[in-house]
């Protein structure tokens, strides 16, 4: 496991007491957050973004925005927590299946591990 550096932990402590998260949502990826944030399940619906922003989305009164300065993404907290709901379920990194099993891998529900 990698060692976060204490100048690393640092950085991520005065982020989250200062509310704002500079370059976690990537922006390459933002059609694709807004996308699915738009969609029919999650109900959020997309506004025109002001100069300096790249996404602004509006939900039961609240309002979600995504800043650009020209070099970095800015999100706050309510945006960091769902981009990283997008990251986990999107992505369906649960429902991948490897492209080989190994051996010592139960297969079905009621299977043993096979030893080597």
């Amino acid at each position: 496991m990698k060692k976060i550096s204490l100048k690393s932990l640092r950085r991520m402590e005065q982020d989250a007491l200062r509310g704002k998260w500079y370059n976690l949502i990537e922006l390459k990826r933002i059609p694709e957050f807004s996308a699915w944030l738009t969609d029919d399940f999650h109900g959020w619906r997309g506004q025109s973004p002001d100069v300096g922003e790249v996404l602004r989305l509006h939900r039961d009164g609240t309002t979600l925005i995504i800043y650009y300065d020209g070099r970095r993404t800015i999100c706050g907290r309510h945006a960091m927590a769902l981009w990283y709901t997008f990251l986990c379920f999107h992505d369906n990194v649960f429902d991948r299946v490897p492209d080989s099993v190994p051996d010592l891998v139960p297969v079905g529900p009621n299977s043993v591990p096979v030893e080597p």
